[in-house]
């Protein structure tokens, strides 16, 4: 186990650096190179195009270049936002802390919903209610998420007007926890529609599967009541199935939280790269991409090392 462990913690380490590599081309690419995007208004003035290609050492090869900039965003140093004139990585960690706090809502939902729709379902299968609940959840695994946000935000906030669309600046401060959940509730549970159908398909499979082996058979046999067949022996077989399929919506409630940022005004990274963006603030775009990119992948990481922790048999696989 302790092998197979080091080998997926070692191969994390290429992806991080082609993560790395492909962000860095990112602000290559922009007209003009990146001294232009790093000075944006200011760079009409050559003297000053020539200080920052200097100083930043973009006179020099690429690849010296790009170990140049490793080094300074692995030391936090993401240099300055040409939009707000802060550093950026100021601007990162308040947005990245907003937007974990919209994934973990919506991880909320996902696993709660999730699981209860998929063990429901597949306790009364082949009922009214598990087609029903499956045609639903296959309408949610195929729908945009920014679309389901548009949805919720013109049915609950506009036609009931129940709860907020926008207006969430800040989660700290003023902020108080009845008002963030108040905010959070119609992101998080749109960001969470298709991992929770996702996760109860492949819990309703795993349990269908689980309920019909011997063991459980055996339980009824001897008595046991209805849910400790249920839980205890058949959701704890599937349990190492539900973490790696969890583990991985994780990862994509957090890449889903980006757009759904945008349709709500959530103060997170999402808005963020979409305002940078809007800006031409390519330097913070860099970063934040690269800060996304490299929070999926250790997410999903921390998963796989999850699932392997419940069930060994799976390092000999």
């Amino acid at each position: 186990m302790l092998r197979y462990v080091v080998q997926r913690v070692v191969s994390v380490v290429p992806t991080l650096i082609g993560v790395s590599l492909v962000t860095f081309a990112l602000l290559h690419l922009v007209p003009g190179g990146p001294a232009v995007a790093m000075l944006g208004m200011a760079a009409s003035d050559p003297k000053a195009v020539a200080a920052v290609t200097k100083e930043l050492g973009l006179n020099r090869p690429l690849p010296e270049q790009y170990w140049m900039w490793l080094k300074r965003a692995v030391s936090g140093n993401f240099g300055m936002s040409t939009e707000f004139h802060v550093p950026v990585s100021g601007l990162l960690i308040p947005k990245l802390e907003h937007t974990l706090i919209l994934t973990a809502g919506s991880l909320v939902y996902a696993v709660v919903l999730g699981l209860a729709i998929g063990i429901t379902t597949a306790l009364y299968n082949r009922s009214l209610f598990d087609r029903l609940a499956m045609l639903i959840t296959l309408i949610g695994a195929s729908a945009p998420v920014f679309w389901i946000g548009l949805l919720l935000s013109y049915l609950f906030a506009i036609r009931l007007g129940w709860l907020p669309a926008l207006g969430m600046t800040s989660l700290v401060g003023s902020s108080s926890v009845p008002v963030v959940l108040k905010h959070l509730i119609l992101p998080a549970f749109a960001n969470s529609i298709i991992s929770l159908a996702v996760i109860a398909r492949i819990v309703r499979s795993g349990m269908l599967e689980a309920l019909v082996q011997p063991y459980i058979l055996a339980a009824r046999a001897r008595g046991l009541p209805r849910w400790r067949q249920v839980v205890v022996h058949a959701f704890r077989n599937i349990l190492p199935d539900a973490i790696n399929i969890t583990g991985l919506q994780v990862g994509f409630l957090f890449g889903g939280a980006l757009f759904v940022e945008v349709v709500f005004g959530w103060p997170g990274l999402g808005y963020l790269i979409y305002s940078s963006i809007q800006a031409r603030d390519y330097v913070t775009m860099q970063a934040a991409v690269l800060i996304v990119s490299a929070v999926f992948i250790l997410v999903n990481l921390a998963a796989d090392l999850a699932r392997i922790a419940l069930d060994p048999r799976e390092a000999r696989a």
